[in-house]
């Protein structure tokens, strides 16, 4: 019996020395292996050539993974099927093992010959020739298997020229190892930043979308912006927005990319289109780069843009994009003509965009019906505070008109106190309907002039007298700042009316209120209004000044010391509660004198 003969070759006898030709192909093949970083092409290389070199029927090269714990033939000239079969197995098993060389004579006579791969095979082993391949650090990563010499045996010198060769190929064979690994991982770097970037793209318009609903004023300016930022997105011509409406008719809006072509608004009572009646049914989204003309919803799109459409991506909108609920069809965004057609990646990025837009249109739809609401609260606030404010003035209209009433009874000097208090209080009726129709609508109108403060201060005393005689309320004053004022006369008597009337509205009977003024110093006066009421409580006192702040009023509007406030500031002055003083309410009015 024959056995196999496990080689070390410390010393290089005469008989063991490669031939001239062999050592001449073993510099071309380690030029080659330093350059070729294909690792099948590498192998088919080395098999070849090491089944030349040494005159050999066939050569396998069979290499160790340790992660399967199996040994696999990556490339076997002269046999097409793959060997696979475990660690240690085998003549190769047994070489990478051990890591020396192991010879053959006869096959059929060892027994770590497996004559089973012959008889599948139908091939005939006659001798073997079996060296390892171990990498710079020793390590052996598989091995090199040449299988029937031509002529004769495998001889010493083919021995030392396999392990020269075989060392060689376990360098390079690692080198291509590591070059397509730094490969496969720059390409899955370059993959990982394509995809970053696509994801980063998608952040940024749903980005632009919620900054569109913030930006747009209305819900047609918002749908005009999803649409240009959902065509450039993709890199199509147009897009066309449906919205399913309660009366399930469908809300149609189209437009080019180009940001100055107006969006057309449209309504249709169906969807007669072969494309979209099956998106609507079957909920999945359309990827069409060939259209047929004759639809009758995309010739009417195509018309509207004023453009020929050449192919679309069409996706169903949901209140919930959940692909395993069923959900109902509230809408569907369509993008067309992008130029080479539309692909996977455009329809995973449109539904992505579209997941976000139904949320985002009731969102906007929700923000517009909030400001119609809080439009409509403000001109109910405005109505009433010019209802309340009226009262007043109304009230001395109509107790002068029914002492006008028994004018024969009336002294000629009554009669024309009486037409004068008439004509005052009209007059502050229209100037407080002006007033508050100027702050609804943002707007602040002076008619500033130089007065003596005196003056307007006793027009306002004269005023007041029929209403605090009414609510029986002692009015008394004290005007001791005798200069001019730069003022807009029917503006500070709105604001001192302002603070008079809420007073009445607190004090009861045999309350009082005092009206002063007095100068500060030679560039400040004061006028300061007074009342024997309850006062206000501190934690109130912060608030005092805002729009709709209310204090011990049943029917108050919370406006009357905002518009005192904003008046007296567009006179270069300040208004504020005077929290030292504990017998009621006392507001203090700075102003500039005018000298």
């Amino acid at each position: 019996m024959s056995e196999a003969k496990i080689l070390n070759v410390p010393h290089l006898s005469d008989s063991h020395m490669p031939s001239l030709d062999q050592l001449l192909k073993l510099l071309d093949v380690c030029r080659f292996m330093g350059l070729e970083k294909n690792l099948d092409n590498l192998l088919i290389y080395i098999a070849d050539q090491g089944r030349k070199a040494l005159n050999a029927d066939r050569c396998s090269i069979f290499l160790l993974d340790e992660e399967r714990d199996e040994i696999w033939s990556k490339v076997q000239l002269g046999e097409s099927q793959i060997i696979r079969f475990p660690r240690g197995a085998g003549v190769a098993g047994r070489t990478i093992e051990m890591g020396q060389t192991i010879l053959i004579p006869d096959a059929y006579n060892s027994p770590l010959f497996n004559p089973d791969v012959d008889r599948s095979t139908g091939y005939r082993t006659r001798n073997i020739l079996c060296v390892p391949m171990a990498n710079l650090d020793g390590k052996t990563i598989g091995c090199l298997q040449l299988l029937n010499k031509h002529e004769g045996d495998f001889e010493p010198a083919d021995e030392t020229f396999s392990i020269a060769f075989a060392s060689q190929a376990a360098v390079a064979i690692e080198s291509a190892y590591l070059y397509q690994e730094k490969a496969r991982i720059i390409r899955d770097l370059s993959n990982t930043q394509v995809r970053l970037k696509q994801k980063l793209d998608q952040l940024e318009v749903i980005r632009e979308l919620e900054k569109a609903v913030n930006e747009s004023s209305n819900l047609y300016d918002f749908i005009s912006a999803v649409i240009r930022k959902a065509v450039a997105a993709v890199g199509a011509q147009v897009g066309c927005l449906m919205i399913q409406t309660e009366s399930h008719s469908w809300d149609a809006y189209a437009a080019q990319v180009e940001e100055g072509r107006k969006v057309s608004h449209w309504t249709r009572g169906d969807l007669n289109s072969i494309y979209l009646k099956n998106l609507l049914k079957e909920g999945k989204s359309v990827i069409v780069n060939s259209l047929n003309r004759g639809d009758p919803y995309l010739d009417q799109v195509s018309e509207q843009v004023d453009t020929p459409l050449t192919n679309l991506l069409a996706i169903p909108i949901h209140q919930s994009m959940d692909l395993h609920k069923n959900n109902v069809n509230q809408g569907i965004l369509e993008v067309f003509n992008k130029p080479g057609g539309f692909l996977y990646e455009d329809l995973a990025f449109m539904q992505i965009i579209g997941a976000q837009i139904f949320s985002l249109i009731m969102r906007k739809q929700l923000i517009e019906e909030k400001k119609r609401s809080e439009n409509l609260a403000a001109i109910g606030q405005v109505a009433s505070t010019i209802i309340h404010d009226l009262k007043n003035p109304i009230s001395a209209i109509i107790g002068c008109a029914e002492l006008l009433g028994s004018r024969d009874q009336m002294a000629e000097h009554q009669v024309e106190r009486v037409c004068t208090i008439i004509r005052n209080q009209a007059n502050r009726c229209i100037t407080m309907v002006e007033e508050l129709l100027s702050v609804a609508r943002g707007e602040k109108k002076f008619r500033f002039e130089i007065l003596p403060l005196n003056e307007v201060l006793s027009e306002v005393e004269f005023m007041l007298q029929a209403e605090t005689e009414r609510h029986k309320v002692t009015l008394t004053t004290s005007f001791n700042y005798a200069g001019n004022v730069r003022v807009d006369k029917a503006k500070l008597m709105r604001v001192i009316f302002n603070l008079t009337n809420n007073a009445l509205e607190i004090l009861k009977a045999g309350g009082q209120i005092s009206i002063e003024s007095r100068t500060v110093d030679r560039e400040w006066l004061e006028i300061i209004i007074t009342d024997s009421g309850p006062g206000i409580p501190p934690e109130l006192a912060q608030t005092l000044f805002q729009p709709f702040a209310t204090f011990g009023k049943s029917k108050g509007t919370g406006l009357g010391l905002y518009i005192a406030r904003e008046i007296i500031h567009d006179h270069g002055g300040s208004i504020a509660l005077d929290k030292n003083y504990h017998g009621g309410a006392r507001f203090i009015i700075r102003l500039k004198q005018e000298v």
